[in-house]
């Protein structure tokens, strides 16, 4: 190998290296300003603003909050954007994390953001959902066909799989503790929408029953082969 050749490989690696170096710096960066509510809303403008004004006056009043984000943060006052939007904190959902933030940026710098204020469709549902499943898993695991809707999810069985502990509901204490695989591919955030804000929703925990939840309901029967196929709010 020629002094030369060596010369450029040596050059190579310390810029990989220092590209490395700047990679990790931005991702420490971004890693601790994100848990802060205030940075989130300086970059993300609308529809986020709107959310984040929500949890502020659901942190100032103890009326009925807007949304399932706003209750969080009336329940919970150390409650942050990050706690949703970073899945369980796996090394998978935190790379998908900074992907989807590298993707918001540059749609952001692009002046291309959608404003719309109740957002209809998920571009990640499963790094939501991981974080629902992080802080409710014990709604999942109560057995019994009362919570079927929950317990018959695959988040469901595979928290079970993974060592999580069923539970009896108190009106039956003999029910049997075991789950069984779905084939169904509806998630927590098919029926649990954080920003969608509907009238009168506080007293159905903040879920829109008739455009939201029953469809979900239908899809499920469906993909599982038994259920109605038809409900309609009464």
């Amino acid at each position: 190998m020629t002094a030369r050749r060596r010369l450029w490989l040596r050059l190579a690696g310390a810029a990989a290296g220092g590209v490395l170096l700047l990679t990790l710096a931005a991702v420490l960066t971004v890693s601790h300003y994100e848990e802060s509510d205030p940075f989130c809303a300086s970059c993300h403008t609308v529809p986020e603003v709107t959310y984040f004004d929500r949890a502020q006056q659901a942190k100032a009043s103890m009326d009925a909050y807007a949304d399932l984000s706003s209750a969080h943060y009336g329940a919970d006052n150390g409650f942050r954007c990050i706690d949703c939007h970073r899945g369980n904190e796996g090394v998978f959902h935190r790379i998908t994390a900074l992907t989807l933030g590298a993707r918001d940026t540059a749609i952001w710098l692009a002046g291309r953001a959608d404003p719309a204020i109740e957002k209809t469709e998920l571009v990640v549902p499963f790094l939501l959902t991981g974080a629902c499943v992080k802080c409710h898993q014990e709604s999942l695991l109560e057995v019994g066909f009362n919570n079927h809707f929950h317990n018959k999810l695959p988040d469901a069985f595979q928290a079970w799989v993974r060592g999580g502990m069923l539970t009896r509901p108190v009106d039956l204490p003999e029910a049997p503790l075991e789950l069984m695989a779905s084939d169904t591919t509806v998630l927590c955030v098919d029926c649990h929408r954080a920003h969608i804000h509907v009238e009168g929703s506080d007293r159905t925990s903040y879920m829109d029953l008739v455009n939201i939840v029953y469809p979900a309901c239908v899809r499920c029967h469906q993909e599982v082969g038994h259920g109605p196929l038809e409900l309609a709010a009464r």
